[in-house]
């Protein structure tokens, strides 16, 4: 058996571009299109990633719905913000993406009442959607949280501006000092080509906390007649400040779609 030696300078940096050039190799045999889908999530990653970090040299962050379409009973503590912002792009049609960019408050004034609004960015619309949440009831011996939101969604650039509505009633439960499990009801209105639709919604979705630096979140949701889906993954804590979430979902529905996104959060 022959001893590890340490390399020498010269030897170093002789390893250094042999890693350089297998890994620009790898990414060279990618088609284009997988080739500009990682560059273009590794570019919005680190764009969010500089400006969050700096950001949350004032801010102090804790975790939040973000991507995730299931959403929890609990609302920010009086006085609080967060800024969410994430990337979609769908794995078999790379022209399919979206870009979304969320921020919610709550004042000291109305310490039960949570408002923002939402800009989505996709390749056919741009979307924007005021909302509020209102937490009914807490009870923190139990561990249940229970709430009430709502939001519209205008198109800015269709001749019929107002595009829907939802209203949702999410109930959390701190089953155990880890584990947070989530569940929806809702209803929601929309404006499908012209043809307004009402349905049913609802979804579940779970936390388990694996380390303080480390979440995994899964949740299945769907719609009456519409969407079905699930979505997964891991989000890491940076600290105390800003959360990275990487998530990867898929339709249930169709040709059963596939996605990944990638986001962060901050809260100050």
């Amino acid at each position: 058996m022959h001893k590890n030696t340490p390399l020498r300078p010269d030897g170093f940096a002789k390893y250094r571009t042999r890693q350089r050039q297998q890994a620009n190799a790898t990414f060279q045999h990618l088609p284009p299109s997988r080739q500009w889908a990682l560059r273009r999530n590794l570019i919005f990653v680190g764009t969010t990633l500089g400006s969050l970090l700096v950001v949350s040299l004032f801010a102090k962050a804790f975790a939040a719905g973000g991507a995730y379409k299931v959403d929890d009973g609990a609302i920010n503590a009086p006085g609080e913000c967060n800024v969410d912002g994430w990337f979609t792009r769908h794995r078999h049609d790379s022209s399919t993406h979206n870009a979304t960019l969320s921020a919610a408050c709550t004042s000291g004034a109305v310490p039960w009442l949570q408002w923002g609004a939402a800009v989505d960015d996709s390749n056919t619309q741009t979307q924007v959607s005021p909302q509020l949440k209102a937490q009914l009831w807490s009870r923190q011996e139990l561990g249940i949280e229970v709430a009430l939101s709502a939001a519209a969604h205008f198109a800015v650039d269709r001749r019929h501006t107002f595009d829907g509505a939802d209203l949702s009633l999410p109930l959390t439960w701190q089953l155990l000092g880890a584990l947070r499990l989530n569940v929806n009801a809702g209803w929601a209105h929309a404006h499908d080509e012209g043809e307004q639709n009402h349905r049913l919604t609802w979804g579940t979705g779970f936390e388990y906390s694996l380390a303080d630096s480390l979440t995994l979140i899964g949740e299945r949701y769907g719609q009456q007649r519409g969407e079905q889906a699930w979505q997964a993954g891991p989000r890491v804590h940076i600290g105390r400040d800003v959360d990275v979430d990487l998530v990867v979902g898929r339709s249930l529905i169709g040709d059963r779609d596939q996605w990944l996104t990638t986001g962060a959060t901050v809260r100050f």
